[in-house]
């Protein structure tokens, strides 16, 4: 039997995939330094980890799921959704 497919589920797929890899681009694969020449995709790596995990760790927070849910109904309802709050601080 396939397990649930769920949000925070894939947003920590996405993170050991980018962790492996990471890894691979680092000496000794600890993750930790990266290998000559490889320092571009290493820092990539590493900005996408941090990344996933701030996204996984807003997923837990309760505003944050009521806010996701509330996307969900707009566009169901088929309105547009507020996007302005989604963007990034300059």
């Amino acid at each position: 039997m396939s397990r649930e497919i769920t949000r925070k589920g894939v947003l920590l797929d996405c993170l050991e995939y980018q962790t492996r890899w990471l890894k691979m681009s680092s000496k000794g694969r600890q993750g930790r330094e990266p290998i000559e020449g490889l320092e571009d995709e290493f820092y990539e790596r590493e900005a996408k980890c941090r990344i996933l995990r701030e996204l996984i760790h807003a997923y837990d927070s309760e505003p944050v799921r009521a806010a996701i849910a509330d996307w969900q109904i707009r566009l169901m309802k088929g309105e547009k959704p507020n996007t302005k709050d989604l963007e990034e601080p300059a």
